[in-house]
Parts: C-alpha cells; sequence; structure tokens
C-alpha cells in the first residue's frame, strides 16, 4: 500500500531527520577541539541517558552451577542488579593462567540472552544459530586466557517474561523479547532500556572486581550486533572498560533505522540524536582503545554508513593523537562475529 508522502509518518521523520544537522557534530581537527568537544558531548550524552537505579546495592552472589572443562571451568552465578532485579550470567575462568587476570564483559545479541556468547546450545537450530553467527565469543575470550562473564539483558534470557502475560508478544526462531514494551513502560518512569542495559554491565564490573580473581585495571567489553550497541554506549560512559569490540553495530541512526528497516527500544537514546550519532557516541570512548569488525554484505546495517561512521571516528582518534589505538576488520560476510583481529587487539591493548 502507498500513500500520498504528506500523510505518511515515515516520511516526515526522514524529513525531520535529513533536515537537522546534530549540533554537536564533530568537526575538530586538533587536540583542544577534541577535549572542548568530548566535555560538551558527554554532558549531554548523560542528560539524554536519563535516569539510572539506585546505586550501592550488594551483589549477593550465589554460584548456581559448576561445569569444569579442559580449558576453563564455568559457573552459572546471579547477583543484584538493584533493589528490584537480580542478574543471572555465566562467568569462565580459564585453566592455566595467573590471577589477577584480565577480563572481558561480553554482552549478547537479540535472541537467546547469555547462552549465546557462553556458546550452550543442544537442538540442533541452537547449534546451527551458534554456528552462523559464531555466537559463542565468551566462550572463544576465555580460551584466549580471558575470564569471561555474559549476563542476561533485560527482557532476554532468564529476565524474559510469560508471553501470556505480556502485550506486544514478538517471536523468533532465536528466542523471545519484548525491547519495545519495556522501552515504553521505562519511559513513563524516566528509564531508557539501553541505559538499564549499561547500568547492569556496570553490575557485571561490580562484581568483576569484588573478586580476587581479575585485575580490575584490565576490563573490556565486546559483543555482536546488541551486544555491540551495549559495548559501545558502555564503554562511552563506563571508564573502567579499558578496552571495547563493537561488531556488527556500528553504523548511523540516519542509515538505520531511518532510511530502512526497524530499530528496536534497546538501541536508542531518546533524543541523542539531536546532537551527535554513532561516530560522537564512539569519539567518548577515545583515547582507550576500540575495534571494529563488520561484514561487507550485513543486510542489517548499510556497510557504506559504517564504513563512512568509522573514517568520522578515525579523525576523531587522529585529532585526539591517538590513532593507534583505533582499528578495524572489514570481512566478506554478513552479520556475525567474526572474531579474527580483534583477538590480538585484546592481547595489545588489555
Amino acid at each position: 500500500m502507498t500513500i500520498d508522502k504528506a500523510y505518511s509518518c515515515m516520511e516526515y521523520w526522514r524529513s525531520r531527520y535529513l533536515g537537522e544537522k546534530p549540533t554537536l557534530e564533530w568537526q575538530g581537527n586538533s587536540r583542544a577541539g577534541f577535549s572542548s568537544w568530548k566535555k560538551k558531548f558527554r554532558k549531554v550524552f548523560i542528560d539524554c541517558l536519563g535516569r539510572f537505579p539506585e546505586p550501592g546495592c550488594p551483589l549477593e552472589p550465589e554460584t548456581l552451577e559448576t561445569i569444569e572443562t579442559v580449558d576453563y571451568v564455568r559457573k552459572k552465578i546471579v547477583y543484584n542488579a538493584d533493589a528490584y532485579s537480580k542478574i543471572p550470567a555465566y562467568l569462565f575462568i580459564p585453566k592455566g593462567i595467573q590471577f589477577p587476570a584480565p577480563a572481558v564483559v561480553c554482552p549478547h545479541g537479540h535472541g537467546r540472552g547469555k547462552k549465546d556468547p557462553a556458546g550452550i546450545g543442544d537442538k540442533d537450530w541452537e547449534k546451527r544459530h551458534l554456528e552462523g553467527y559464531n555466537y559463542n565469543y565468551a566462550e572463544q575470550f576465555a580460551r584466549r586466557g580471558y575470564i569471561a562473564i555474559a549476563p542476561d539483558l533485560r527482557c532476554f534470557g532468564e529476565r524474559t517474561d510469560d508471553k501470556e502475560t505480556i502485550y506486544g508478544f514478538m517471536e523468533i526462531e532465536e528466542g523471545e523479547h519484548w525491547c519495545d514494551i519495556n522501552f515504553i513502560r521505562g519511559m513513563l518512569l524516566g528509564y531508557n532500556l539501553l541505559t538499564l542495559h549499561i547500568f547492569d554491565i556496570g553490575r557485571a564490573i561490580d562484581y568483576l572486581t569484588s573478586t580476587k580473581l581479575v585485575d580490575s585495571g584490565r576490563i573490556g567489553c565486546a559483543g555482536l550486533s546488541q551486544g555491540g550497541t551495549t559495548t559501545l554506549f558502555s564503554t562511552a560512559y563506563d571508564k573502567r572498560i579499558r578496552v571495547a569490540g563493537v561488531s556488527g553495530y556500528l553504523n548511523s541512526w540516519r542509515s538505520f533505522p531511518l532510511i530502512t528497516g526497524q530499530i528496536c527500544g534497546s538501541q536508542i537514546v531518546p533524543g541523542l540524536l539531536h546532537y551527535g550519532d554513532h561516530a560522537e557516541v564512539a569519539g567518548l570512548i577515545c583515547p582507550r582503545p576500540l575495534f571494529v569488525e563488520f561484514g561487507s554484505m550485513d543486510p542489517i546495517f548499510p556497510v557504506e554508513a559504517t564504513r563512512q561512521t568509522y573514517a568520522m571516528v578515525q579523525t576523531i582518534y587522529a585529532a585526539a593523537g591517538h590513532e593507534d589505538r583505533l582499528d578495524s576488520e572489514e570481512f566478506e560476510g554478513k552479520h556475525q562475529f567474526k572474531g579474527n583481529k580483534i583477538f590480538d587487539f585484546f592481547d595489545d591493548w588489555l
């Protein structure tokens, strides 16, 4: 069905977005310009994130399961997110390493929650799913000698509500999730879903640093798709994350979802596009090391937009004098975790 452009909501938003230039879009070329811009953009970034849950809730961690393999010990743990919610997670402890050791937080993408980066799946479709996305990056990091933690984000995995009691049910092969309905409910109280994900990544770091296993000065974050979203925004916010690996996400809101596709309520920050886009968020990570990987045939995120955004991030790191702390890999493939150069990058910087 086609409608008159004057009646179209999609055309309205496209015209609005394309007609506005972000007020704090990166345009600098010097170290002084970078420092001034970063200070201004970080302020509006934090303002747009909105409310965070109250800090200081005791973790009260519990171990629910322990499985030992040749390469690592995998524990299923649970700890408090805030006064109203708990976080289940898989913790990987490699064998044959010295402690305290570096650690990587591995947020998942849309799908089955923490089971995906943990590489857990017995059914044939689960195995195809894991193989197709090369999804088990928490397990892969553990085999490289990193302590790795893969938590369930809100409304994913074990934090998914019963579909019979939720309006807005969506069913996909990989699992069930309700990003949009939780985003809307959170907005009623001023809580953005992505902000809550950032908070929960911070709680994973709280847990890691509460143990004697982890070197608190050597914590990274890496994830695919929505896991890349969560990695990008969490690293921009939380300075305890020293190295970031964004897979299959860095792009531009002006290209996705504005021109093509739909984006869900777990991947936006209300009002932020008025000030800046993905490149500016990535700029907040500088001078900390950032690695970006993406497939040239990704059907979700237009590759030209990724190339353009990455080029802008390069100018930010260059202006700051830290171009050596940014790297990327464009591979011939679709939407997946490549897991090639990213490990060497983490070895070098973490």
